[in-house]
Parts: C-alpha cells; sequence; structure tokens
C-alpha cells in the first residue's frame, strides 16, 4: 500500500502542476521534449497523469485498506499501466533514469499483487461513511 500511495501522491502532484503550467515550467520540463508526441503542451498529459495514474493507484491502495476482492487486480492493472506509460515516455519523449525507478515500482506492485492470496469473495471492510 505504501508504494501505491506514494506512487499516487507524485502522480497527481506531478499531473496536476503540469496541467496548471503547461509550458512544464514548474517541473522544469519544456513543450520541445513533446516534439515526437502528439501532444503541443503538457496541460493534457498532466491532466492524463493525474487521473490515470494518480486516480489508479489511489483506488488500488484504497481498495487494499478495504481489503476488497478487487485490489488485487487493480494493482496488478495499474503496475503494469505505469510500466506501459514508462516505456511509451523512454521511445517517445526522451530517456531519464527516473524512468526506469517508476517502471521498477510499477513491476515491484505487480509482483507484490500477485504475491497477495487468492481474492475472496466477501466486498471488503466499508471505508466509514461508506
Amino acid at each position: 500500500m505504501g508504494l501505491e500511495f506514494g506512487t499516487a501522491a507524485a502522480a497527481l502532484g506531478g499531473g496536476i502542476l503540469l496541467a496548471l503550467r503547461p509550458d512544464g515550467a514548474f517541473l522544469h520540463s519544456g513543450p520541445s521534449v513533446l516534439r515526437h508526441t502528439p501532444f503541443q503542451d503538457w496541460r493534457l498529459p498532466g491532466l492524463l497523469l493525474a487521473a490515470g495514474c494518480g486516480g489508479g493507484y489511489l483506488a488500488a491502495g484504497l481498495l487494499h485498506l478495504r481489503r476488497h476482492h478487487a485490489a488485487r487486480r487493480v494493482s496488478v492493472a495499474a503496475g503494469v499501466t505505469l510500466i506501459g506509460l514508462e516505456g511509451w515516455e523512454i521511445a517517445f519523449i526522451e530517456y531519464q533514469p527516473l524512468e526506469l525507478v517508476l517502471a521498477g515500482v510499477g513491476a515491484a506492485v505487480v509482483v507484490l499483487a500477485l504475491r497477495l492470496p487468492p481474492e475472496a469473495p466477501t466486498a471488503g471492510v466499508p471505508l466509514p461513511g461508506c
């Protein structure tokens, strides 16, 4: 859960910063690195990062907190998606060592999720107020 919540926080924060300043100034990443992509600036990639990666990892972490039967599948999906995203960034934007670290985080989440016991048929423990 720590990897999931940490990755969610980083993706949400980074994505929001990119969407707020689509010239990439907050993260020192100019739009020129997007020249081999369909994007003209960082607004849409930032929103996709925040919603897709941040939201996916946040959902996975919350499902684990609830001991929900879908937590394992959502974690595997989030990890595989992060590996794919980092591969795409290396191929089409530019290589940075952090991308390998994040792909490693995605792989760790997949491995750890697959080591969990098989899904139970219960709906999980509800969150307060749900």
